[in-house]
């Protein structure tokens, strides 16, 4: 029996309206429909499109909305393909862009093969999780924001010697107010306290929501087991990943934590230096640097983490190229201890070496 080829179909999401369209295997497009954003007609639309009984291959960029609209769409269709849109330059360069062209570059795209396509889980507790550990960096980074902030404004009037953390306690914020000029002055950086103390207090919050989740998670306390990585690092790298089985190997798991190698040519033509893919991840980057400078320094004792940079040192002669190693060599262990579900090995991570 002759298999029916399948129905490429796209759907462009919007918080109010959304377009559906569809590519048969000859390249003819269906009419689009534009339709409200809502579950039942959402749902409804999709299921049109399969009166046919031809296999329908749906996809839809990664967005704000992406994770509502596929648990919606999944259990319909074939297949569900999440691209990225970034690398839909036909779409993106389109002089005439519209919702509906939108579509219809996306049908031929998916028909070709050729769109980029995101992992995204089902599982609604990692979902969860995923969302509270950014609420977390999200508090944290306002922190660091409003500090940088404060210490502006007491510049700005006068106030330069600002030491260590007393400007920020509760006790020690005193003495600084009292150097300034009016009380106009105090009650503006009252109100800045305020915010900053706020932001404490919802990221501790935060934290414990945090922990409550991820105490049930096996990889949580095992990374820890690593010198350099503490409970936060942790909980990061097991919110963001959250399927250390979505990747191949351990290159694209390096890309996706800006740690991939970029080198473009032309002719066999360099065209630039080699460099550090922008693209991806920026916290998982940002966490291995920190386990790695934890790990390695003065006052720590002997570690496997210190033992591998050191050699990878001594074998590259690079400070920068021995760092990026062992921050790479540091997020492959902890993706090789969860998809195997094996403890860490200190004797076997310091014997181990990556050459780039």
């Amino acid at each position: 029996m002759k298999m029916k080829t399948p129905l490429y179909a796209a759907l462009d999401l919007h918080s109010r309206y959304s377009v559906l369209g569809s590519m048969d295997h000859n390249g003819k497009t269906q009419p689009r429909i534009r339709f409200a954003t809502q579950v039942d007609t959402l749902r409804a639309q999709v299921k049109a499109l399969k009166q046919n009984k031809r296999p329908l291959h749906l996809t839809l960029e990664a967005g704000a909305l992406t994770r509502w609209a596929s648990g919606i769409v999944r259990p319909l269709v074939e297949r569900l393909i999440i691209c990225e849109p970034r690398h839909n330059r036909l779409i993106n360069s389109n002089p005439t862009k519209s919702d509906e062209a939108d579509v219809e570059g996306m049908c031929l795209l998916l028909r070709l093969g050729k769109l980029k396509e995101v992992w995204m889980g089902v599982d609604r507790t990692r979902e969860i999780y995923r969302a509270l550990v950014y609420e977390l960096l999200n508090w944290r980074d306002a922190q660091r924001e409003l500090k940088a902030l404060i210490k502006a404004r007491y510049r700005q009037w006068g106030v330069l010697r600002l030491n260590g953390v007393k400007v920020f306690s509760g006790k020690g914020r005193e003495d600084y107010l009292q150097q300034l000029p009016a009380e106009e002055e105090r009650r503006m950086m009252r109100r800045l306290y305020a915010q900053h103390d706020h932001a404490i207090a919802q990221w501790k919050e935060t934290l414990e929501e945090v922990e409550r989740v991820g105490a049930e998670f096996w990889e949580v306390r095992e990374f820890q087991r690593i010198p350099g990585v503490g409970p936060m690092a942790a909980h990061v790298f097991s919110a963001i990943i959250e399927e250390p089985a979505r990747f191949a190997n351990k290159h694209k798991l390096w890309k996706y934590s800006q740690l991939g190698i970029t080198d473009r040519t032309s002719d066999n033509k360099p065209l630039g230096y080699q460099r550090l893919d922008r693209r991806g991840n920026r916290e998982l980057k940002n966490l291995s640097y920190h386990a790695w400078r934890t790990a390695c320094k003065s006052t720590t004792g002997p570690n496997a983490i210190k033992a591998f940079y050191q050699q990878s040192r001594l074998r590259t002669g690079s400070v920068r190229h021995a760092r990026l190693n062992t921050q790479r060599k540091i997020l492959e262990t902890m993706w090789m201890m969860w998809l195997r579900r094996q403890p860490f090995d200190p004797q076997r991570f310091a014997q181990t070496q990556i050459a780039f």
